[in-house]
């Protein structure tokens, strides 16, 4: 495993990879608010086992990656509403912007073209990424993630509570790692969690650092891009789209929506599965990732 820092859109992005050098690319894009590690390490590996070069990254505000610093105009409640009513959403940046963090990162690394595979917010980018980048992405896949209509079912208040407008107050790591497993069973579905696994997780964040603000500046910049479905229409690549039927965070339609905006995209819910990747469906989500990347 190597690491290290690119310059690029402006920002610093940190970023970790493995696998042989020489091995097609495939770039991780986590969601919001969650730092690189949140990606397993079994599923990492595992690609990477198969002679893919993976690349995982920090988003800017999220981890070592820039941290950005702007007033807000209003509250997580007030942008979903504006958001749902068809108004605009004022955001410090939007999906678009992360979109050319991602594709300044391969830029800076010397990769040409590469497979993405985006979790949650981080699946809505990396299907923007090949809507408006389509010479740069080779396969996609998109994991609990959504086209970002606001016509979809809503997320189950407590789902969403817990991980834009939480209100608790955390001092220490214990706290930390507490708040976190809670979280995680709030948003997770029915299946074991591997909670030895998640409680390293969020060690790891902790010791790598927080930033509680970036949250609001991730969750604004999802609601400021709106509706990724016409511009879906252009991605072209192999595509696999990874869903939780038990996800109560983006419902099982917003992985369906995704699917039927883009052309072949195949689709794959999960039973059990919620908005968390837990160890007993990492290799079948490795399986399916390696699956369409072949397919490129």
């Amino acid at each position: 495993m190597a690491t290290g820092t690119v310059h690029t859109n402006g920002i610093e992005l940190f970023y970790e990879t493995r696998g042989p050098e020489q091995g097609e690319p495939v770039v991780f894009i986590m969601g919001l608010s969650a730092q690189l590690v949140f990606w397993p390490e079994a599923l990492l590996d595992a690609l990477a086992n198969r002679g893919y070069r993976v690349i995982a990254f920090d988003n800017r505000d999220a981890g070592k990656s820039t941290l950005i610093r702007k007033p807000f105009r209003y509250g997580p409640l007030m942008a979903m509403l504006r958001y749902m009513a068809g108004m605009k959403v004022d955001a410090p940046y939007t999906l678009d912007d992360l979109v050319a963090d991602t594709v300044g990162l391969m830029d800076a690394l010397g990769i040409d073209k590469a497979h993405l595979v985006g979790a949650s917010m981080g699946g809505m980018i990396a299907q923007l990424t090949a809507a408006t980048h389509p010479q740069r992405v080779l396969s996609l896949t998109s994991i609990m993630s959504s086209n970002n209509s606001p016509f979809l079912p809503p997320p189950r208040p407590a789902a969403l509570k817990t991980l834009v407008a939480p209100r608790v107050k955390i001092e220490t790591v214990e706290q930390y790692v507490a708040f976190g497993l809670t979280m995680m069973t709030t948003i997770g579905g029915t299946l074991d969690p591997g909670r030895e696994e998640l409680e390293q997780m969020f060690r790891r964040s902790w010791e790598r650092g927080l930033n509680p603000r970036g949250i609001r500046n991730q969750f604004m910049a999802i609601l400021a891009t709106g509706n990724l479905s016409k511009r879906l229409k252009r991605v072209h690549c192999p595509t696999q789209i990874i869903h939780g039927g038990s996800d109560p965070l983006i419902r099982p339609a917003g992985g369906r929506a995704s699917a039927k905006a883009i052309r072949g995209a195949r689709l794959a819910i999960i039973d059990g599965m919620g908005h968390d990747l837990p160890p007993s469906i990492v290799p079948r989500v490795a399986d399916l990732i390696a699956a369409n990347a072949e397919r490129a």
